[in-house]
């Protein structure tokens, strides 16, 4: 698994040619069998093999509900991208020429993902390849803060809850008592 600083695979990601969807799952913190069914879903072959256009990934984004801004950008290499218009700790889904990746500037140096891994933009093989779609800037994710553990409650006598014996439990209702010792 691909990790540098919140920039990394989801822990169900697959090799191949997946890049959309590796790219959708990684940026939305979603998993990625989810983001696989729903590019399935969305795209318009029979026989999905992980393959997508920027229009489906920007539908499952959607059912996704995903917020991400579009940044309409000139003509430009990726290595450009990363040096002039970037900014820190910003995720940016990047489309070049029949590619997607994500693309982070952590502590003033730029990195992408793909299913290559996670790699500095100076060692990435497609670093020069042209921007070929807009480039969407995605929202950070926001993780869920856990609920507060509540403490265990204390081990109390078996009958505690029962009205047979009202006298012993100070809990205990009293309307049940006189029906309960009735009985006997």
């Amino acid at each position: 698994m691909a990790t540098i600083l919140n920039f990394s695979y989801p822990a169900d990601a697959k090799g191949g040619p997946v890049c959309g969807v590796l790219a959708i799952a990684a940026s939305t913190g979603t998993s990625f069998a989810r983001v696989w069914a729903l590019c399935a879903a969305a795209s318009r072959g029979k026989r999905f093999k992980g393959g997508t256009i920027h229009s489906e990934r920007l539908t499952v984004l959607g059912k996704l509900g995903a917020a991400f801004d579009v940044i309409q950008l000139p003509r430009m290499t990726l290595q450009k991208f990363c040096d002039e218009y970037a900014q820190p700790d910003t995720t940016y889904m990047v489309t070049t020429t029949r590619h997607v990746q994500l693309v982070r500037v952590i502590d003033g140096k730029a990195y992408t993902l793909d299913q290559s891994g996670c790699k500095h933009i100076s060692e990435y093989r497609g670093r020069r390849k042209f921007l070929s779609r807009d480039v969407l800037k995605m929202a950070e994710i926001v993780k869920p803060i856990p609920a507060p553990v509540r403490p265990a409650a204390k081990p109390c006598h078996p009958q505690a809850n029962s009205s047979l014996f009202p006298s012993l439990f100070a809990n205990q209702h009293k309307a049940q008592a006189p029906t309960q010792l009735a009985l006997f």
